[in-house]
C-alpha cells in the first residue's frame, strides 16, 4: 500500500507466497475500501516453503509446523470486494496477467504452484 501511495502514477505489484498472504490478508479490506490499484500475486503451495527448505537440508527432513491446507486466496480477495483470478494451469497465466494489468483497481492472482522445498532455495545458507 505504501508503495502505491508513494508512487501514485506507477503500477505497483506485490508478490508473495501463501504463507505471507495468511499473515497479511486483513489488509485486503483497506485495499478494497480505498480502491488502491495494487496488482497482487500469490504463489499458493500450501507450505511455508523457505522454512521447510531449511528444515529439509538443515534438519534431515524433520519438518515442524510448515505445511497447511490449500486456501482459495482468490475467493478470500473476492470476499473483500477485490477482483481476483485463480490460475491452476500454467497455460492460463499469460492471459490472466494481461487481464489483471488491464483491470482498473485492485486485483489478486492466486497461482497454484509446486512446493518450494523441492526447488533449489538457498535458505539454509541465509539462516546459518
Amino acid at each position: 500500500m505504501g508503495a502505491s501511495f508513494g508512487r501514485p502514477n506507477a503500477m505497483v505489484v506485490s508478490v508473495m507466497g501463501d504463507g505471507s498472504f495468511g499473515f497479511t490478508c486483513g489488509e485486503l479490506e483497506t485495499i478494497g475500501r480505498h480502491n488502491i490499484p495494487l496488482k497482487m500475486i500469490v504463489f499458493s503451495n500450501s507450505v511455508f516453503g523457505w522454512i521447510k527448505a531449511s528444515q529439509k537440508t538443515g534438519y534431515g527432513e524433520r519438518y515442524f509446523s510448515v505445511d497447511f491446507d490449500q486456501t482459495n486466496h482468490a475467493r478470500v480477495a473476492e470476499a473483500f470486494g477485490i477482483k481476483a483470478f485463480r490460475v491452476e494451469d500454467p497455460a492460463q497465466l499469460d492471459q490472466t496477467i494481461k487481464a489483471a494489468i488491464a483491470f482498473d483497481g485492485p486485483v489478486l492472482i492466486d497461482i497454484i504452484s509446486q512446493q518450494l522445498q523441492d526447488t533449489a532455495v538457498p535458505v539454509s545458507q541465509w539462516m546459518g
